[in-house]
């Protein structure tokens, strides 16, 4: 009860956006502070990206562990305008096999060491909060801005 209350407190600052399509009360749920509605998933990262100072994760299906790994990978390759902070709400330990996944990965050389920092873990919804809000970008990009500002112009990212 105590991290519902935090993640709705948290939720009440912060903007949703959602594709027209899935904005019935069935699908969406109750909606909390401002919601956007969009033509498609892609236009919502877009937007996503566009307007988050972070990115949290709570626990949840396919969806959201889909948008976490794109945002990391985002992250590392250097295509966010911002140092990008990228949370994950470990509520009872609900990651800890995705951690482990990537940690594996790490050891194996196909996740650089310093990618691994990208993500700020933490059980309660205040202390990843002050965490995101403490964080520094520390990890070596792939890729410079340059080069993803450039590939935008062109057409070439789609986002």
């Amino acid at each position: 009860m105590h991290v519902l209350i935090a993640c709705f407190v948290i939720l009440l600052s912060t903007r949703s956006v959602i594709p027209k399509t899935l904005m019935t009360p069935e699908i969406s749920g109750e909606t909390v502070g401002e919601v956007r509605a969009v033509a498609d998933m892609h236009q919502r990262k877009a937007e996503m990206a566009r307007h988050s100072d972070a990115f949290i994760a709570l626990p949840g299906g396919y969806g959201t562990l889909e948008e976490l790994l794109e945002v990391i990978t985002w992250a590392q390759l250097g295509i966010h305008h911002k140092p990008v902070r990228v949370g994950l709400l470990n509520v009872d330990g609900y990651y800890n096999s995705l951690l482990t996944f990537i940690d594996k990965a790490v050891e194996e050389g196909f996740i650089n060491t310093s990618a691994r920092r990208i993500i700020v873990l933490a059980p309660t919804a205040e202390e990843l909060m002050e965490k995101l809000e403490n964080y520094v970008p520390y990890h070596d990009r792939v890729a410079s801005k340059l080069n993803w500002d450039i590939a935008a112009e062109i057409g070439h990212l789609g986002y």
